[in-house]
């Protein structure tokens, strides 16, 4: 088996993910290519399995620079990574044999990735637990609705409702930026600082098609808030929310949430992944209010010597 690097992203590299069980959204050329357009700093670089002509496999990653020295990540900001492949076995394998001996290399300090499938068990050597939380839609809404969502959620749908806010998809660009003002707008408020530049989310749109989608809460003409959603095999991940400090107080986002969800069972889809809470209660109790259970799985990180050398050097400092 050979092991290809290159620079870009090929385009026949999104059947093997659509072949492949171990492909996220986040390893098709929409998530990677548009990524890499809105963060120049950052370098797309994918390793490729080939079997002959064949290509098997493949394994996305992005570099960044510290100094003089380089970090790999597949991917970063936590979204899911790691080897894609057209069978379990050798060339999943290989693709992380060939990504960790980038260590290696001249200043490369450290290689990471995001084991979303658990290909290696939460339980493998050097794993570090993640989790998000999933919400089962294989009965249909009915059952999400009213088996798994909390009653003072229903109530909060209906108070929304009741308010005369309507969710509708989304159309084109236009409507990308105007959610895109609330997006920022919230972000102002809550001193959280800039967030991703608004290139991603119209480039997003513009190369998803499909799989990417937008859905706006409104009351009459004003926009109350948004959810952008990525949409991949029978998957759902729902990528960013955002509600204006209005479309809070009245449930907007609530909305959005049910409204996705009974057009995405509708579609066919059978799971809704709400995302990472990064430990916070509030997000937590929330989304397990949706009917959300804990999802976990791995993530993996392997440092070169230079960065153990420099980590114990700081430790050792702080004593």
């Amino acid at each position: 088996m050979k092991i290809d690097l290159l620079d870009t992203f090929p385009a026949e590299l999104d059947a093997v993910a659509d072949a492949s069980p171990l492909a996220t959204f986040y390893h098709t050329g929409a998530w990677l290519l548009s990524f890499a357009e809105a963060y120049p700093r950052l370098r797309l670089r994918c390793l490729v399995a080939r079997d002959g002509e064949a290509t098997v496999g493949y394994l996305p990653y992005f570099v960044s620079r510290r100094g003089p020295f380089s970090v790999l990540w597949s991917l970063p900001f936590g979204t899911y990574g790691g080897p894609v492949a057209l069978s379990e076995g050798e060339a999943g394998e290989a693709l992380l044999r060939a990504y960790c001996r980038q260590l290696s290399r001249p200043g490369v300090i450290e290689v990471g990735w995001v084991d979303f499938r658990n290909a290696r068990g939460a339980g493998a050597a050097g794993a570090i637990a993640s989790e998000t939380h999933v919400v089962d839609m294989a009965g249909g809404f009915d059952v999400v609705w009213n088996s798994r969502y909390d009653k003072a959620r229903r109530r909060r749908v209906r108070r929304a409702e009741e308010a005369g806010i309507v969710v509708e998809r989304g159309d084109g660009l236009h409507d990308v930026i105007r959610f895109f003002g609330v997006y920022r707008e919230r972000l102002r408020d809550w001193d959280s600082g800039e967030g991703h530049p608004q290139q991603l989310f119209t480039s997003l749109v513009s190369r998803g098609g499909a799989r990417v989608r937008l859905y706006l809460a409104c009351q009459g003409e004003e926009l109350l808030g948004g959810h952008l959603n990525f949409y991949y095999k029978d998957e759902v991940i729902a990528w960013y929310g955002m509600a204006s400090a209005r479309g809070g107080e009245l449930q907007a986002g609530t909305l959005l949430y049910a409204t996705c969800m009974r057009e995405a069972c509708e579609a066919g889809y059978r799971s809704y992944n709400l995302g990472s809470s990064l430990g916070k209660a509030s997000l937590i109790e929330y989304k397990e209010s949706l009917g959300g259970v804990v999802y976990r799985y791995p993530t993996f990180r392997r440092r070169g010597l230079a960065a153990r050398v420099a980590a114990g050097l700081r430790r050792g400092g702080s004593a």
